[in-house]
C-alpha cells in the first residue's frame, strides 16, 4: 500500500515539475507561446529564439530544478541526523558558511568577475562545513548530541554572527562587487551558463545517489542513538559522513544560485506527511518537491513585477517565513 502511494505521489509530483518547467521557458521579456516554445524545443524557430531558449532560458530552468533539489535532500538529511524538524542548512548555518566563504573570496580577488569556476563551489564547501562543524560542536558533549533545541539554537546563533561578518564586508567592497555580492546574497539564479549546469549536475547526482544507497543508514539514524549503537551502527563515524554530503550538497547550491533559505526546511516537511519516513521514499519525493518549490519561486519571482524581477530568494523568504512559523508552533503544540 505504501509502494502504491509512493508511486502515485511521485509520477504526480514528476508531471507537476515537468508541466512548471516547461511553463518557466516561457516566461521571459519575451514570451511563447506553447506551440511556439515547442517548435523552438525541436530546433525551429530563429537563431536568436533558439538562443534564447538553450543558452539563457534553459540554463536558469534546469539550474532551478537541480538547486531546489538539493536544499531540499540537505536539508532533509540534517532533520534526519539532528531528529529536528525545524533544521535546515540555513538555520544551521551551512548557507551562511558557504556564503561567507564565497564573499571572502570575491574580496580577497583582482576582479569580480576573474574567479574560476571552480572557486566558488570549493570555497562554499570549506565555509559551509566549517560553520556546520562549530554548530554540532558546540551542541555536543562528551560525544553526544544534548539537545536537538539546543543544535538549532546554535545554529540560528552562528547564522546571526555570520551574518554580521557578511555585512562587515559588503559595506566596504566597492560598487561593482557590492552589486554582484548583494544579488548573489539575496538569492538568484540568473546570470549562470552551461558550465554551472554541469558542474551542479554532477554534484547533486552524486550526493543523491550516495544518499539513496545509504538509505537504511538514515533510518537507523533516526532511531534512538542507543537503538542505533545496538544495531552495531557507529554513530558518530556514520553521522560525520553523511553530514558531510549534505553541506556538500547545500554549499555547492549556494555557491551556483546564491542564499537561498528555507526550501530545505519546508520540503522534507511535505514529503514526510506524504510518503512517510522510510529514506528510500522520503528523499526522491523530497528531491521532487525542492524542484517544484524553487522553479515555481522563480517563476513567480520573473512575472510578478514583469517586465522587472524579483529575486527568487525573496519569493522563497515570503513562503517560508510564515511555515517556519506554523512548523514552530505545531512543535510547541
Amino acid at each position: 500500500m505504501k509502494n502504491k502511494r509512493f508511486v502515485a505521489t511521485f509520477l504526480v509530483l514528476a508531471a507537476l515539475l515537468l508541466g512548471l518547467f516547461f511553463l518557466h521557458l516561457q516566461a521571459g521579456f519575451h514570451y511563447f507561446t506553447k506551440e511556439h516554445l515547442l517548435a523552438i524545443l525541436f530546433f525551429g524557430g530563429t537563431p536568436e529564439e533558439r538562443l534564447t531558449v538553450f543558452d539563457f532560458r534553459m540554463v536558469r530552468s534546469i539550474l532551478a530544478v537541480l538547486i531546489g533539489m538539493g536544499l531540499a535532500v540537505s536539508g532533509a538529511v540534517f532533520q534526519t541526523i539532528s531528529k529536528n524538524e525545524l533544521a535546515s542548512p540555513s538555520l544551521l548555518g551551512v548557507n551562511a558558511g558557504a556564503a561567507l566563504a564565497v564573499m571572502l573570496l570575491i574580496y580577497g580577488s583582482s576582479s569580480a568577475t576573474g574567479l574560476s569556476i571552480w572557486e566558488q563551489p570549493l570555497a562554499a564547501v570549506v565555509g559551509g562545513a566549517l560553520a556546520a562543524a562549530i554548530v554540532f560542536f558546540l551542541s555536543h558533549r562528551r560525544g553526544r548530541m544534548t539537545s536537538t533545541y539546543n543544535l538549532v539554537l546554535n545554529g540560528i546563533a552562528v547564522t546571526a554572527g555570520l551574518h554580521a561578518l557578511q555585512i562587515l564586508l559588503l559595506v566596504s567592497l566597492d560598487p561593482t562587487r557590492f552589486q554582484q555580492v548583494n544579488t548573489w546574497l539575496i538569492g538568484s539564479i540568473f546570470g549562470n551558463s552551461w558550465t554551472h549546469v554541469d558542474i551542479l549536475f554532477f554534484i547533486v547526482l552524486a550526493v543523491l545517489f550516495f544518499l539513496l544507497a545509504n538509505h537504511e543508514t538514515l533510518d537507523l539514524l533516526a532511531l534512538r542513538e542507543e537503538t542505533a549503537l545496538g544495531l552495531g551502527l557507529r554513530v558518530s563515524r556514520t553521522r560525520f559522513v553523511l553530514l558531510m554530503a549534505a553541506v556538500v550538497l547545500a554549499s555547492s547550491c549556494v555557491a551556483v544560485g546564491g542564499s537561498i533559505g528555507f526550501v530545505g526546511l519546508i520540503c522534507p516537511h511535505i514529503a514526510r506527511r506524504l510518503v512517510g519516513v522510510a529514506h528510500c521514499r522520503y528523499l526522491p519525493v523530497t528531491a521532487l518537491l525542492g524542484g517544484i518549490l524553487l522553479v515555481a519561486a522563480d517563476y513567480t519571482a520573473r512575472i510578478i513585477i514583469a517586465p522587472d524581477e524579483m529575486f527568487v530568494g525573496l519569493v522563497v523568504s515570503l513562503i517560508g517565513a510564515p511555515y517556519f512559523l506554523y512548523i514552530l508552533l505545531r512543535s510547541k503544540g
